[in-house]
């Protein structure tokens, strides 16, 4: 009798300007679907996809954080607006932040969404797909609207997870440690309450 190879569950963070369209790129991901009126992500929240790579059943847990709580991930969908390069200076901020606070095993992709609003398929993204092989990451050309690129973003981020755990467990490589992407943007506390005698 063949045992099933257990479930493995990995967290992934997307970082990203607000308006970007993290959430509606998880919407698509998740659930195949895209609203043109999406709301501004005001709370964290989370989704999960479940699929098999390589026979190996996994659950991708996917944080849209809108920048407010402390959360540990393995890997991050950083994500900006191939019309707005702003959003992509905001993106190589992240990756220096990341690069100093986890683990060189995390993994990142970049996401270049929006590509469904450039007018001309001639549109530069050489400076970042150079970028993203310089940081030994990889670039995603994405429309949530149409779904280009979704899939296959999403799928490369679980491939290399597994890999990843795969190497780990059968010693090929180092163990990573325990140290995953921790994004901490944690609102001011108040003072407590001044109490009368």
């Amino acid at each position: 009798m063949s045992s099933r190879p257990p479930n493995l569950t990995f967290k992934l963070v997307l970082l990203g300007d607000g308006r970007v369209g993290k959430t509606s790129l998880v919407l698509r991901y998740v659930n195949n679907s895209f609203s043109e009126k999406q709301q501004a992500t005001v709370q964290a929240s989370y989704l999960t996809k479940r699929l098999v790579i390589e026979g190996v059943p996994i659950t991708l847990s996917i944080w849209d954080t809108a920048g407010q709580e402390r959360f540990h991930a393995l890997a991050a969908l950083l994500v900006y607006d191939i019309t707005d390069n702003d959003t992509f200076v905001r993106v190589r901020k992240w990756v220096k932040e990341l690069q100093q606070m986890a683990s060189k095993n995390i993994i990142m992709t970049i996401a270049a969404n929006k590509s469904d609003l450039v007018r001309s398929k001639k549109f530069d993204i050489q400076e970042a797909e150079s970028y993203a092989a310089a940081i030994g990451s990889k670039l995603f050309l994405t429309s949530a609207k149409s779904g280009t690129g979704v899939e296959e973003a999403f799928l490369d981020i679980a491939t290399r997870l597994l890999q990843n755990k795969k190497n780990s467990v059968e010693g090929l490589s180092p163990a990573p440690p325990r140290k995953g992407i921790v994004i901490v943007d944690e609102p001011e506390k108040e003072p407590p309450p001044k109490c009368c005698s």
